[in-house]
């Protein structure tokens, strides 16, 4: 980890300047890497998977949700992490996972649900804990925070729903999309802008995919 750390550092101040932004097509570039990554090493189904890339003033931090089933548990998470989230199957339940680039605030109950013309706050109890604390707080960088959070009942998971965090940045999942085609190999040099959106996914994913799997 030691030999990370001056990679986030470097990133972290990269970002504080402006010279990478996450919005638009951009973001849902690194987004659909980020998932293709996570589906790959633990052998989910990308399309129970969706991430959000959240940077706004001082918070940097990445989010990760698996949708909890059956095929879920079959998966290459670890033992302890089946463990945990085994109550929720058929709940129509998220793993959620966040880890922070640099020292951020999150709060859970900034992520709302969004389907058709309808909105979805989340309730407290809909959050549970997986690994130390799922609460508002400051989150330390390169740690991994996971809870699970509870779909509210009349979310149709059979169509598409979005999420968002803090009334900004949102993606969208569908269980029953295509899987996202695999990003085009190119070993022509990568141009500044690339490198970074690939540093940045190398760096998130570092802390990421171990606790994982």
């Amino acid at each position: 980890m030691r030999r990370i750390a001056p990679l986030a550092i470097v990133l972290s101040l990269v970002l504080s300047l402006g010279l990478v932004s996450f919005n638009g097509s951009a973001q849902n570039a690194l987004e659909q890497l980020a998932k293709q990554q996570i589906s790959q090493k633990t052998g989910i189904n990308p399309n129970l998977i969706a991430t959000l890339f959240v940077t706004k003033d001082q918070d940097q931090f990445v989010l990760a949700f698996v949708y909890i089933n059956q095929a879920v548990m079959q998966s290459k998470l670890k033992p302890e992490l089946k463990t945990a989230i085994a109550p929720f199957v058929g709940q129509k339940a998220l793993l959620t996972l966040v880890v922070p680039t640099r020292r951020s605030f999150f709060s859970p109950l900034k992520l709302s649900f969004q389907q058709g013309a309808l909105s979805y706050l989340i309730a407290a109890d809909s959050v549970h804990p997986v690994a130390d604390k799922f609460e508002a707080g400051f989150f330390e960088a390169n740690t991994v925070r996971a809870g699970v959070i509870l779909l509210p009942s009349a979310i149709d998971i059979s169509q598409p729903w979005q999420i968002t965090y803090d009334g900004s940045f949102s993606t969208t999942f569908s269980l029953s999309e295509a899987p996202a085609a695999q990003p085009p190999q190119n070993n022509s040099p990568l141009p500044a802008r690339g490198f970074l959106f690939l540093l940045l996914q190398f760096i998130l994913l570092f802390f990421l995919l171990p606790f994982l799997v």
